[in-house]
């Protein structure tokens, strides 16, 4: 049996349809979900009335949405799916009046909805399944998350096994005459490679200047390439592991790649991750309801920016953007993207207040498909996104803005948060330009 969550479901609706809506408000309460309606909480007209309208939506943790013709024609209706698919809430949409063409918004045509038209009773029954089975599955999700980053002190230090589980009688055998053949073979193992790491060592000074030198100890090995040009890598990372994209050549100048990670270092260097891990070459981000994830240390300013490769899962919200301030203040500035339900949306702030219109191309997101994200900073206080297609870059999405004067000379860092699922990012890298096309 499914536990009740503490917050409430949002209902969006036209005034118009206010009857059913109360109808359908309390079934639900009813069954013991607690619900948010605008007009018992807020006095119609007030100047607060958007805010709290946004405070609702962020704390929900469903919202149902009355469809009717009057709905579809409502400024608010699309504002609170907006809001909703932004703050990466479930989103129930219920068919009331009309026809699907005269009744379902663009946001909502491929979603499932229940239908109240023919049988009241029936649909409303219907609608309560479907959110119980969300709950489960989120439910199960929880269940089944991976602990993240963070580690406790007993992951950091196990206690030893004879004090966590007693040993089995197989565990307490004496050892078998095997350890010995296998000592032995581990023994010329060591030997061999010891031999050749002495010859490696005798020989390197005879290796043409221009070769790549080797240095370091037993436990740590760097490759130091030698770098021409005006820039030099700020790790040792391979960059031709992962090369600029031709694309950028369309939007940016003389393209460098300063650092180039991999993730094939389980540290992590260079990254503060607050939920996720680096594993078999990615980094692993999983889902966290304040969006909690992985950020760069490195600060972007003007003709600087990142690329990032990754894997767009089904059914998961999650965003990338460039960073400065305290979120929720008035000196916050935020640019970058966000994915939920497969659309994709600006995820710009500026102060407290949300700004940008749509992204323009031809690129139609979809599950377990490989993506690039170029996120860039240009001169004169000018901002740069696209998103394409890692096999078909012809696939592309891309938007920019010119932001006002205080945007100048801001350094930012970039973050990458997931509310729900995980996200596999392969490859990052930094690069600056000399200017924009």
């Amino acid at each position: 049996m499914t536990t009740l969550p503490a917050e409430p479901i949002f209902v969006s609706y036209s005034r118009r349809d206010d009857e059913v809506m109360r109808r359908i408000a309390f079934f639900l309460r009813d069954q013991g979900f607690k619900v948010w309606v605008d007009n018992e909480k807020l006095i119609p007209g007030t100047a607060a009335w958007e805010e709290a309208i946004e405070t609702a939506l962020k704390k929900a943790f469903a919202v149902v949405v009355v469809l009717s013709p009057d709905s579809k024609g409502s400024e608010w209706v699309r504002r609170e799916i907006t809001y909703a698919d932004q703050f990466n809430k479930r989103v129930f949409p219920v068919l009331v009046k009309g026809t699907e063409e005269l009744s379902l918004p663009l946001r909502l045509v491929t979603r499932q909805y229940v239908d109240l038209r023919k049988d009241e009773e029936a649909g409303l029954n219907a609608l309560v399944a479907a959110i119980h089975f969300y709950i489960g599955e989120k439910q199960t999700l929880e269940m089944k998350r991976p602990s993240g980053h963070r580690e406790s002190a007993s992951t950091l230090h196990p206690a030893p096994r004879s004090e966590s589980f007693p040993a089995s009688p197989s565990q307490t055998k004496k050892p078998s005459n095997r350890i010995l053949p296998l000592g032995i073979f581990f023994a010329v193992f060591i030997l061999c490679a010891s031999t050749s790491w002495i010859g490696y060592r005798a020989l390197s000074p005879l290796l043409a200047p221009d070769q790549p030198q080797i240095s370091g100890s037993e436990s740590t090995v760097s490759l130091q390439i030698p770098v021409t040009g005006s820039f030099t890598p700020t790790s040792t990372a391979e960059v031709s592991e992962a090369p600029a994209p031709d694309i950028l050549s369309e939007y940016l100048s003389n393209v460098e790649i300063t650092h180039t990670d991999t993730f094939d270092d389980p540290s992590g260097s260079g990254w503060e991750i607050d939920n996720g891990e680096i594993k078999d070459g990615t980094l692993e981000i999983s889902a966290d309801t304040n969006y909690y994830g992985a950020g760069s240390i490195k600060q972007f300013g003007a003709g600087e920016g990142a690329v990032i490769d990754f894997t767009y899962p089904e059914n998961v919200g999650f965003e990338i953007y460039l960073k400065n301030g305290d979120y929720n203040s008035s000196k916050y500035k935020r640019f970058g993207f966000f994915i939920s339900t497969d659309v994709i949306y600006v995820n710009a702030m500026n102060g407290k207040d949300k700004f940008g219109s749509e992204f323009s191309g031809n690129l139609d997101i979809q599950p377990g498909i490989n993506y690039s994200a170029l996120i860039a900073i240009l001169p004169n206080a000018e901002f740069l996104e696209v998103v394409w297609n890692a096999d078909d870059p012809s696939q592309s999405l891309v938007y920019r803005e010119t932001m006002d004067s205080s945007w100048l000379d801001v350094d930012m860092s970039l973050y990458i948060g997931i509310g729900e699922g995980t996200v596999q990012v392969d490859n990052y890298r930094e690069i600056k330009f000399s200017g924009s096309k």
